[in-house]
C-alpha cells in the first residue's frame, strides 16, 4: 500500500522561514510565555498519511455498497478508550485529571455524530526510544506491538513527544484489518488540555486525529478540485488554515473555507464543529471498516483485553483471515492458519454478546483451515467471530445483509 504524507499541507505553528519555504505564507507568532526546554519548537499539526486517489475511491465505493446493501442508518455508539502514556525519564507525564478532561473534550466534540468515549484503561511506560516515535517507523511498530490492547474493540491512544515535529497522527481505517496494531492515535502530550503548547493546548489535536481514525480526510484534501474530502457539506479549501483567521475563501466555488471544522488545522480555540455530512460519513466508515469497535460485547472484550496484551507473540504466529465474503447474504467462509497443532474453538456471537453458533471445538493440525458460517436463519446485522487457539483469543466481525 502506497501512502504519501501530508507534511506539505501540515501547518507550521512557529518558524516563519520554514513556512515560507513550503509556500504556506506567513505564520502567526506563538506567545513565548510558556517556553519549554529552552524555547518553543516548531510543529506540524498533523502527520496522518493521505490516501492515494485510488485508495480514496476504493474506500468511497465500499461505503456506497454498504449503504445500498444494508439499508441501515448508523447512529454512533460507545467507543472504549485505552490511554498509553509514554514518557522519557519522567518527561511526558500526563495526570489523571488531564485524561478526564481530554475525554470530556472528545465527548463534547463527537456528540453530534452520536459517538461517546469511555475510559477502559491507562498504562504508563518510560521508554526514551518510543517517546520520540514517528509514523511508519520501527519505533512506532515496536511500541504499538508491545502496548496495543485489542485494537478491533478499543481505541488505543498513545501520548508522547513525536519525532518530525508532529503534534499527532492516525491511520485511516482501510490501513490493515481491524486487529492491525498500528491502528490508534498518537498525540503530543503537550497538546492535551492544560498542556504547554500555547494555542494548541485544549485537546483538539486528539479530536482531529480521532476524525482520521474514524475515516475523515482533511477539509483541504484535493484542494479546490472534486471530490475534495468526499463530504458534500464541507466547502472546497485550497490549503490548510494557519493560526485563526477571522475568515478565509481560497476556492472559486461557493462557500467560505471551513476554518472552524475539526478536520482543518486552525488553532484549538477556533476548531469547533463537524458537519452533518462528516457525522454520517464517520458512521458509515465505522460500519464498513471498524464494525467491531462500537459497544463490544463484554465477555469478548474482557477476554480479548487480557489476551491481546499477554499473548501478543503467540497471536502474531496465528493467521486469522476472518470471513469471506464480508458482508455476506447467506453463507461466508471463515479462514485461519495454525503454525502448529492446537486446541481450537470458533464461536459466533451477536452484537449483544449472545452465543449464536459454535462452528468448531477440536484439536486441529498445523496448516490452513476454514469453517462455513450460515446465516440463513439469523437477522441482518454484525456478528463477532471469536477464534480461540490454546490460550489466545482473536476476534473478527462479519456483517450479514439481506
Amino acid at each position: 500500500m502506497q501512502l504519501r504524507f501530508v507534511a506539505w499541507f501540515a501547518i507550521l505553528l512557529i518558524a516563519p522561514a520554514s513556512a515560507s519555504a513550503a509556500g504556506l505564507g506567513a505564520v502567526p507568532s506563538i506567545p513565548q510565555a510558556e517556553a519549554h526546554a529552552g524555547g518553543l519548537p516548531s510543529f506540524q499539526r498533523c502527520g496522518t498519511p493521505s490516501p492515494s486517489r485510488d485508495e480514496a475511491e476504493q474506500m468511497e465505493a465500499a461505503i456506497r455498497r454498504w449503504r445500498v446493501e444494508s439499508g441501515v442508518q448508523a447512529a454512533g455508539g460507545t467507543i472504549k478508550v485505552t490511554f498509553h502514556i509514554i514518557t522519557s525519564r519522567g518527561e511526558g507525564a500526563i495526570t489523571d485529571r488531564q485524561i478526564e478532561e481530554q475525554l470530556r473534550v472528545l465527548n463534547l466534540s463527537y456528540a453530534s455524530a452520536g459517538f461517546r468515549f469511555e475510559l477502559a484503561g491507562v498504562d504508563r511506560t518510560d521508554n526514551a526510544q518510543w517517546f520520540r516515535m514517528a509514523p511508519l517507523t520501527a519505533r512506532e511498530r515496536q511500541a504499538k506491538q508491545a502496548l496495543a490492547v485489542d485494537p478491533a474493540h478499543r481505541l488505543n491512544i498513545y501520548t508522547c513527544a513525536p519525532g518530525r515535529s508532529l503534534l499527532g497522527w492516525a491511520y485511516l481505517p482501510f490501513f490493515g484489518n481491524e486487529n492491525q496494531t498500528l491502528h490508534g492515535v498518537v498525540v503530543h502530550y503537550g497538546s492535551l488540555p492544560s498542556g504547554w503548547i500555547s494555542g494548541y493546548d485544549r485537546g483538539t489535536t486528539l479530536v482531529h486525529e480521532v476524525g482520521h481514525y474514524l475515516g475523515l480526510l482533511h477539509t483541504f484534501e484535493n484542494g479546490c478540485s472534486a471530490p475534495g474530502d468526499f463530504v458534500e457539506d464541507t466547502p472546497f479549501e485550497a490549503s490548510a488554515t494557519i493560526g485563526m483567521p477571522a475568515a478565509r475563501n481560497t476556492c472559486p466555488d461557493a462557500g467560505e473555507d471551513p476554518i472552524h471544522n475539526y478536520m482543518d488545522t486552525a488553532m484549538d480555540v477556533g476548531m469547533t464543529e463537524f458537519t452533518a455530512g462528516q457525522a454520517e460519513r464517520m458512521n458509515a466508515i465505522v460500519a464498513v471498516y471498524r464494525p467491531s469497535l462500537l459497544d463490544a460485547p463484554a465477555p469478548l472484550g474482557r477476554e480479548a483485553l487480557v489476551d491481546a496484551s499477554s499473548l501478543a507473540d503467540q497471536t502474531r504466529a496465528i493467521e486469522f483471515r476472518g470471513a469471506f465474503p464480508n458482508p455476506f447474504r447467506t453463507e461466508t467462509a471463515i479462514r485461519f492458519t495454525l503454525p502448529r497443532s492446537e486446541r481450537v474453538s470458533l464461536r459466533i456471537y451477536s452484537l449483544a454478546g449472545q452465543l449464536v453458533r459454535t462452528l468448531m471445538d477440536a484439536q486441529l493440525p498445523a496448516g490452513a483451515h476454514s469453517a462455513l458460517f450460515s446465516g440463513h436463519d439469523l437477522p441482518s446485522g454484525t456478528y463477532y467471530l471469536a477464534l480461540r487457539v490454546g490460550k489466545a483469543l482473536m476476534t473478527r466481525s462479519a456483517v450479514l445483509v439481506r
